[in-house]
């Protein structure tokens, strides 16, 4: 016959029997947030469309170079950039600049994407890509990389741009770019406007501003300066009026059929010009309109 003191120790020992069948389990431990990484950048980093760009300016120490008269270097849209010693500072000595086959230009007027690297026990430079500054503005603001995504809306704020920030993996779209402080020629600028259409786009210095407008809220961005891929752009040429009659505008001769319309009378007065797309045509001001709709309802 079980007594109450049977009964417990049997009951202790299917306990104890239990627990050894019980595999074990390791807690695996979190991060501290005191164990940071270094933000050094990483291979994919540099492999990113949008990384390792960097501004620079030249040292205007007087003593001995290699030591001094070279440039000192910063990643753009970041407080510390990593030097090829390795250490984090807000900018970084160099004593030359390793162009690789790229277009030399005026370092102080660019944004360069590079590596730095050591060459014969200095900081140097190795280039990859050159973007130009188009005006001689000073950039102010953050740096983007620009496209124009070719959307066009019927109320505002339209967003036909995206930008991306340079150094970051920050992507917005806005509506526009505004070239409040922005100058250039403007067959500059309508090769600029071309150039936002494809794959590379161009690069802005400039900071955002909020737009309101019947469709909504967005940002704009308030240009201080551009910049286009070095040796990926040239002068464009004139437009011209040709063809027999001059009713075609274009930058280069045309051949046409020597028929004659009374509406090519319209195109004398008219302005053969660039137009936005970056083509040349005959500007349609309402002079121009109400003309050719004067001679085709004769």
């Amino acid at each position: 016959m079980f007594t109450f003191k049977k009964v417990r120790a049997l009951l202790f020992s299917v306990l104890l029997v239990s627990l050894a069948l019980v595999p074990s389990v390791t807690q695996s431990r979190a991060p501290s947030p005191n164990n940071k990484t270094s933000p050094t950048e990483s291979a994919t980093q540099a492999s990113a469309p949008n990384s390792t760009f960097y501004a620079l300016r030249p040292d205007m120490r007087k003593c001995a170079s290699p030591m001094c008269g070279g440039y000192f270097v910063r990643r753009v849209n970041q407080t510390l950039t990593t030097c090829a010693n390795g250490k984090q500072m807000a900018e970084c000595y160099i004593a030359g600049i390793d162009w690789n086959g790229t277009t030399q230009v005026d370092p102080g007027r660019a944004l360069i994407r590079g590596t730095l690297l050591t060459q014969e026990g200095y900081g140097a430079l190795k280039v990859s890509e050159v973007w130009q500054a188009i005006t001689d503005s000073t950039p102010s603001g953050e740096f983007y990389r620009v496209r124009d995504l070719g959307i066009r809306c019927i109320a505002a704020p339209c967003e036909t741009h995206t930008e991306a920030k340079l150094n970051t993996t920050i992507t917005r779209k806005i509506a526009g770019v505004n070239l409040p402080s922005v100058e250039p020629p403007k067959e500059l600028m309508e090769e600029v406007y071309r150039a936002m259409t494809g794959d590379q786009g161009v690069l802005v210095a400039g900071s955002l501003a909020d737009v309101t407008g019947p469709a909504g809220r967005s940002k704009t961005l308030n240009a201080t300066q551009l910049y286009m891929r070095a040796g990926g752009f040239t002068a464009l040429k004139p437009c011209i009026k040709t063809g027999c009659s001059g009713q075609i505008c274009a930058d280069e001769t045309k051949m046409s059929t020597c028929e004659y319309r009374s509406e090519y009378e319209c195109y004398k007065k008219a302005a053969c010009e660039r137009q936005a797309d970056g083509n040349c045509g005959f500007t349609k001001t309402p002079a121009l309109t109400s003309c050719l709709a004067r001679y085709k309802r004769r």
